[in-house]
């Protein structure tokens, strides 16, 4: 609850911005599938707030995140790059200071900068923090974090008090994450009981991928967990409702830029939760884009989190040029979609054209194919057909053999594929050929393993020739048991 005092001080207009230069909303809602908006049809009402920003502004139908977890997808977000190309892909890696990320480049053309972050996975340990003027990532370091120490009414809260303190004559753009629908969904009374009788024990056994997979939930605690998540997404539409009014209700032009991270997983292929699979529920995001010259739509092309980067830089009028992304109140071309996840025991890679979307499982070697123009659900995989192989070709490109090898046999804890294969984990040199995950280790006959991109050597019998965008993240004691609190660290028998 926040304190009275706090709300009174809070209150009040914003003051005159620039009239020239819109202000910039970009609201991530962590873990938040666009089936459950009202916008996007849902049968209950989660988000009438999000429902008009939506009916005033642009909506893409089937949105497309990079990866199903955090991290790597809000480094997508801000960088402009797949997870392929920013290298951010697990938890003790960083993006490098040479990658260029957006807010950098408005703060240089003058905006006034802030993020409000609640999450250790989007917190300034990992390179978000750099070109923000304020990073407020409120130290999530305790073992509290599914508890959401850190609540929607919050950061909307310091986000306005930000804009009264900072906007004046300044246009701003503002970074507001919100992990109120993140596992294991307690939103606060009354809207713990808004679809269903309020939860008495949350179901932390969310946490264990594992332990879901071998004891599934029944249909009516599963309709539980539907529930309460749904409630979540009500509790933070009604907090976000607040930050949208207050723009609205001031004169100060700006843009809303509304999305997720990922989706969730609740039981449709015997899985429960995300990071572990590239499925359409894992990956289908809301896009919601509303300002000053937006005309009310719904696009039907193929966009996602790809895109934020190139769209904020073209609505703060500064260059950007870096990755495929392009400025969503615009033409939208026909692209290839990557996406990736090497979580835990997962080694996945997708592309996914207009029609088709081709998953290959780097640890097994199967591949799947949809039908997604017939088959949107993703309900019907099929294994074989003469779409895979220009797929797969194109899926092989995007992940780049950037590794050379000229003496002895390599060993990799990953996978290596070379020439357009998966060769496995071991390979014969001299060979060109690239290794998934991109710090797997690799191992260049009995001398100490390399970590990957991060430390490979640039010159050498065993090198790497391409950008190196990934850095090392020191992880302290507190952290780590932190992110076991979030069910990130599982053992091999969870």
């Amino acid at each position: 609850m926040i304190p009275a005092l706090l709300l009174l001080a809070c209150r009040g207009p914003l003051p005159a911005g620039d009239p020239t230069r819109p202000d910039i909303v970009l609201v991530s809602i962590d873990s938040l599938r666009a089936d459950h908006l009202g916008a996007y049809g849902y049968h209950r009402d989660t988000s009438p707030n999000l429902d008009k920003l939506a009916a005033r502004g642009l909506r893409f139908e089937g949105a497309r995140s990079a990866s199903p977890w955090t991290l790597p997808s809000h480094m997508t977000m801000l960088t402009g790059l797949w997870p392929t190309d920013h290298h951010v892909v697990e938890d003790d890696l960083a993006l490098a200071p040479s990658v260029p990320i957006v807010q950098e480049s408005l703060t240089t053309a003058g905006y006034d900068t802030a993020a409000f972050v609640s999450t250790i996975y989007v917190s300034g340990g990992y390179g978000f923090a750099r070109g923000f003027a304020s990073y407020k990532d409120y130290g999530i370091t305790e073992r509290d974090n599914l508890s959401h120490p850190v609540r929607v009414e919050t950061l909307v809260e310091d986000a306005l008090t930000y804009a009264k303190e900072k906007g004046k004559g300044k246009p701003l753009f503002l970074l507001v994450h919100i992990y109120d629908a993140h596992y294991p969904y307690v939103p606060p009374p009354p809207f713990d009981a808004q679809f269903d009788p309020p939860a008495t024990v949350p179901e932390m056994l969310y946490k264990s991928y594992r332990f879901f997979q071998k004891r599934p939930l029944s249909k009516k605690r599963m309709a539980q967990q539907v529930a309460q998540y749904d409630e979540s997404i009500a509790y933070v539409d009604h907090s976000l409702g607040r930050l949208v009014d207050a723009w609205t209700d001031s004169d100060r032009p700006a843009y809303f830029v509304v999305t997720a991270d990922h989706g969730e997983e609740f039981g449709e292929r015997g899985s429960w939760g995300h990071a572990h699979t590239l499925y359409r529920e894992a990956l289908e995001i809301p896009l919601l884009v509303a300002g000053p010259d937006v005309v009310s739509a719904v696009r039907a092309e193929r966009a996602g989190t790809i895109d934020i980067a190139a769209t904020i830089a073209a609505m703060a009028g500064v260059p950007w040029g870096h990755g495929p992304g392009v400025d969503l109140r615009g033409p939208v071309p026909e692209r290839t979609f990557l996406a990736e996840t090497s979580r835990f025991d997962s080694a996945r890679v997708s592309v996914q054209t207009a029609n088709r979307r081709l998953d290959l499982d780097l640890v097994t070697g199967e591949r799947t194919l949809f039908f997604t123009d017939v088959d949107a659900a993703e309900e019907h995989p099929r294994v074989t057909g003469p779409e895979v192989e220009p797929l797969e070709r194109t899926l092989w490109e995007a992940l780049g053999e950037r590794w050379v090898g000229d003496t002895g046999t390599l060993r990799t804890l990953g996978t290596f594929y070379s020439g357009g294969e998966r060769v496995g984990q071991e390979l014969a040199t001299p060979a060109r050929f690239g290794v998934f995950p991109a710090d797997a280790n690799v191992y260049a006959g009995a001398t100490d393993p390399v970590r990957g991109v991060i430390d490979a050597p640039a010159t050498g019998p065993l090198r790497y020739e391409g950008a190196r965008t990934a850095e090392h993240v020191t992880l302290d004691a507190k952290t780590r048991e932190q992110l076991e609190a979030l069910g990130y660290v599982q053992g091999p028998d969870e």
